[in-house]
């Protein structure tokens, strides 16, 4: 049996290979800064021991395979000591590649700014759902899965594919290593500032990554990003662009919100009217949702079938995820952290509530959203609340205070800008005290955060049934 150690196993798609990698015969140990849920209790219920911290005894010379994931860098004592001892040591996606993708004949890999991870759940539920049976891996806790991660029989490989880089020892970005035949590009904006310097260097990778896709392969992209629609010339392969744009392939022309999730009605190439619904809230799912629906009519699934599996997904976790509620409070978790989400994010959920007041809360916790890049773009993208309540930027003493979001000043400007309450906290604790105080009216509390928000869910949210949208 072959040995793998995986250097920060507690991430998502870290987790996700250990388990991949156990269930194909390989003995799975790992180690992390702090064993954390949800990965954790994956791992536990699998057998694979976590191991808390870093310790060089750990890699010993009977290892076959060490995965360094990219939260480690190149001084972790564990990658130091397999550099020592001559280890073979790989990075996540070049792992997936060499143990899973290049047998795969059909690689369909969703990028793209936003929308990545519920794009791809879709596709991968739609797939499944018309009868296919294909492997995935995806960045995000699936509600139609039992887990983020499949392997299966058949000649199909669904993968989240992140622009960021694969580990201290490979800059490429982790999608390049997928060599996807078929991709959606969801679109293309500026974000991992701490990796990107600006927009070009962003734009030059999706570049590499379309130039080299195969002459057979299908690009599927959105037409209302006109960064992307810059490039798409570059493709070897055919292309089909989606969206609101009058010069899509695919265009949108309506979308109603319902109970659960919306309609919507799509003027097709053949200048036929296609009406589909999906079971996820807002405009942008609706887009999510064509992209998926474009990516299996190519397949040759039918109309009847994709309609199914769009209507029977589920959704992700922390994806406008209804996770409480206190009387007539309704609490929702989302990942939104970029303004381009958050105003879709809000926008959506105003639309679908609409008889609920909306009460963003918002973290600033990626390496983007936690420096003033956007502050004056992030005053814009609370429209649709009613009020904000902005915690203090995670981790800020680490950062520069010329670099730093100031949300102090992002308080006044959302106030300006919007005509709405907007506070600024110092502490979590602050905000959990106003939210406990006004808990049981009619309000719509949106908790954005792409961490455990300084554990204000656990303290603050009890679980309830989801309720009727206004």
């Amino acid at each position: 049996m072959k040995k793998v150690h995986l250097i920060g196993i507690c991430g998502t798609a870290m987790a996700a290979l250990a388990s991949m990698l156990q269930d194909t015969g390989w003995a799975v140990s790992g180690s992390d800064a702090a064993a954390y849920p949800p990965m954790s209790e994956l791992l536990r219920a699998r057998g694979i021991k976590v191991q808390n911290g870093y310790a060089a005894a750990r890699i010993g010379a009977d290892l076959d395979l060490v995965v360094v994931g990219n939260v480690a860098a190149r001084s972790n004592v564990e990658a130091v000591r397999a550099a020592e001892l001559s280890l073979e040591c790989r990075s996540l996606p070049e792992t997936l590649w060499e143990e899973f993708l290049k047998v795969k004949a059909s690689r369909l890999v969703v990028a793209g700014t936003h929308g990545k991870t519920t794009t791809a759940a879709m596709l991968a539920w739609g797939l499944r759902s018309c009868g296919a049976r294909p492997s995935f891996m995806i960045g995000g806790e699936l509600l139609n899965f039992s887990a983020n991660y499949h392997l299966d029989s058949g000649g199909g490989f669904v993968l989240e594919g992140d622009e960021y880089n694969s580990s201290y020892f490979d800059r490429h970005a982790k999608f390049h290593h997928y060599r996807p035949t078929q991709l959606i590009v969801t679109g293309i904006e500026m974000d991992h500032v701490d990796l990107f310097s600006g927009i070009d260097e962003i734009v030059a990778e999706f570049r590499r990554l379309i130039k080299k896709m195969p002459e057979n392969g299908l690009l599927v992209a959105a037409a209302d990003c006109a960064v992307l629609r810059q490039i798409l010339t570059e493709a070897p392969g055919r292309v089909l662009t989606y969206g609101w744009a009058e010069t899509a392939d695919y265009r949108l022309i309506d979308y109603s919100p319902e109970e659960v999730g919306g309609r919507f009605t799509v003027r097709t190439p053949a200048g036929k009217n296609w009406q589909l619904r999906v079971n996820a809230v807002g405009r942008h799912n609706a887009e999510n949702a064509l992209a998926t629906a474009v990516m299996l009519e190519s397949l040759g699934f039918q109309e009847t079938e994709i309609n199914h599996g769009l209507g029977t997904f589920k959704g992700v976790k922390r994806r406008q995820e209804i996770i409480g509620r206190a009387g007539e409070t309704l609490y929702v978790s989302d990942f939104a952290h970029h303004p381009t989400a958050v105003r879709r994010t809000l926008k959506a959920l105003k639309e679908h509530f609409a008889g609920y007041y909306l009460l963003a809360v918002f973290e600033p916790r990626t390496a983007t959203s936690r420096r003033n890049l956007f502050q004056k773009e992030l005053a814009g993208a609370f429209t649709a609340a009613d009020e904000v309540l902005l915690a203090p930027v995670h981790g800020a003493a680490k950062l520069n205070p010329a670099e730093r979001l100031d949300t102090e000043s992002l308080a006044l400007a959302i106030g300006r800008h919007n005509q709405c309450p907007a506070r600024a906290y110092k502490e979590i604790d602050g905000i959990y005290a106003a939210l406990k105080e006004r808990a049981g009216r009619k309000e719509l509390v949106v908790l954005m955060s792409t961490g455990a928000f300084g554990g204000l869910y656990s303290r603050l949210l009890q679980p309830g049934p989801e309720p009727d949208s206004g």
